[in-house]
């Protein structure tokens, strides 16, 4: 029984601390590319963010939120590139916020020195922070990856700007990144001949 109160104090600590740690300006500082050590200090606090967890100030958007991305309302706005941010983004490995308004991915482009990346399917902009990373990036994504993925109409692609800490170095993502509308191309086939044999009638009937 005291083991098992201890062990619950222990999370409770940790929880509090994370916390403590999540602040707008630490946000901010992810956002900003700070270092992976900062990334994975704060990374316990981000998750508990995840599950709706975590500081009051900052909670998920359902109706932003879409297949693989989290979108969370800030109720203390950070500020990060010059301007005021009121939602943050996480997916995969990113720490993003939308892109400002009156702002084009070229516009953060031109602002904070990135190349763009070789990719056709969707705008990407990059730059490297301090040899291997981690990669600041102004991007864009479906609004509706299922969508995307079978090649129907959709509105307008979601625009980020943030930072990525996949830990790739940019060799890697270079790679990756060139073979990535061939990869587009191979999964939206895969994926209507998965629709076609679903549709076909089944020899039992």
């Amino acid at each position: 029984m005291k083991a098992w109160l201890s062990l619950a104090l222990l999370a409770a600590a940790a929880s509090a601390a994370a916390d403590e740690a999540l602040t707008p300006k630490a946000l901010a500082e992810l956002v900003g590319c700070a270092s992976f050590e900062r990334y994975q200090a704060l990374q316990p606090a981000l998750l508990d963010v995840v599950f709706d967890k975590g500081p009051t100030w900052i909670r998920k958007n359902e109706k932003a939120s879409s297949l693989g991305v989290y979108v969370y309302d800030l109720q203390q706005p950070i500020r990060v590139f010059g301007v005021e941010a009121k939602q943050l983004a996480l997916h995969q490995e990113f720490v993003s916020v939308p892109l400002p308004a009156g702002w084009k991915l070229a516009d953060a482009a031109a602002k904070l020195q990135l190349k763009r990346a070789p990719v056709k399917a969707a705008e990407q902009h990059y730059r490297f922070v301090g040899g291997d990373g981690p990669m600041l990036s102004a991007y864009e994504m479906p609004a509706n990856p299922m969508a995307a993925l079978l090649g129907a109409p959709q509105g307008e692609p979601l625009r980020y700007l943030g930072c990525s800490y996949n830990g790739a170095s940019e060799e890697t993502f270079l790679s990756v990144a060139a073979q990535a509308d061939e990869m587009m191309q191979k999964a939206r086939g895969d994926m209507e001949r998965m629709l076609r044999d679903a549709a076909k009638p089944s020899e039992d009937q």
